[in-house]
């Protein structure tokens, strides 16, 4: 039986920002000017589509929006990033664009301002690139793309699965004991009533 969550996009970003990595990394072995190569967005954009879309087929979110808005999003986000790639005085970053707007209007269409947010950031990052055509800056917004990506997954990871809990060791005289207040009297959180 198929479980659907919004913690199930966490490898959807994942996949997005390894593109990033990826694509940081053939833009700055390609010495472009900016940081960005649109060859290598296209390219790795189809191979995060195709992970994510499989993830995603066996383990489904939210899908809270009508389908036929998801399918929009998808078709127009596969336009976009081909378009991008073509447009010469973007210096590389229509893509980029494409690809953190695309994820703010998932998360609106899923109602999670995470995926909102970080779709903004990854949009802002790619504009910050496109208008200052300098390589290490287009590398350092490669970076923060992948990170606020990375943060994202992170966060919906927790989301789905929580957080593991590391074994401590406990005192065996505290087991059974729970602190007991006063009705008329307001607690002190600052001074523990355990007796001493």
């Amino acid at each position: 039986m198929q479980q659907r969550h919004i913690g199930n996009n966490w490898v959807p970003l994942v996949c997005l920002s390894l593109l990033f990595l990826f694509t940081g990394a053939v833009s700055m072995v390609g010495q472009h000017g900016n940081g960005a190569s649109s060859f290598a967005f296209v390219i790795g954009s189809l191979a995060a589509a195709a992970v994510s879309a499989g993830w995603l087929w066996r383990r489904p979110t939210w899908w809270v929006a009508p389908r036929r808005h998801y399918l929009y999003l998808a078709g127009g986000t596969a336009a976009g990033v081909l378009l991008g790639a073509l447009i010469p005085f973007d210096n590389g970053c229509g893509p980029w664009l494409v690809l953190g707007a695309s994820v703010a209007v998932y998360g609106y269409f899923e109602r999670l301002r995470l995926l909102v947010t970080v779709g903004a950031a990854v949009a802002v990052a790619g504009f910050l690139a496109m208008v200052v055509p300098v390589e290490v800056w287009g590398g350092a917004m490669h970076l923060t793309a992948a990170a606020v990506l990375a943060f994202g997954a992170n966060r919906l990871y927790v989301l789905k699965n929580g957080r593991r809990r590391e074994s401590q060791e406990s005192d065996p005289a505290f087991i059974g004991f729970f602190e007991e207040f006063d009705g008329d009297e307001p607690p002190n959180f600052w001074q523990s009533s355990r007796p001493k």
